[in-house]
């Protein structure tokens, strides 16, 4: 076995001896052969070189993205407009009597729980 710098290591290596091969340092490291000639840009998979210094990782995985917020049910006070709340929330009026299925936008009951979806509706 080549060189050998340790998985700790953020970027490890190895560098290539006789009788290596890709599928072979792929079971040491418990790497898939795929993994290998991708974070190495090999164009020949059956074709490395004696002292050649192969990459053990790639770049880390990019981050998952974040979870869409979620809406929120809101209970109506007094006082409350759709207006208004669709100002609080950074909404459209429309939004909101769209996702409530509000018929008049005018006429909301103290104590109503209201459906405020976390983005606006597609236009």
């Amino acid at each position: 076995m080549g060189q050998v710098i340790l998985l700790t290591d953020p970027n490890p290596t190895h560098t290539v001896v006789a009788g290596d091969t890709l599928a072979k340092l792929a079971a040491t490291y418990e790497l898939t052969v795929d993994d290998l000639v991708r974070w190495n840009a090999i164009k020949d998979a059956d074709l490395i070189t004696v002292g050649q210094v192969l990459k053990l990782g790639g770049p880390p995985a990019p981050p998952a993205p974040p979870a869409p917020p979620a809406e929120q049910i809101h209970v109506v006070q007094p006082g409350d407009t759709v207006s208004e709340l669709a100002q609080k929330f950074g909404l459209r009026w429309l939004d909101i009597a769209a996702v409530n299925k509000l018929e008049d936008m005018d006429l909301i009951i103290v104590g109503q729980k209201l459906v405020i979806p976390a983005q606006g509706l597609a236009r």
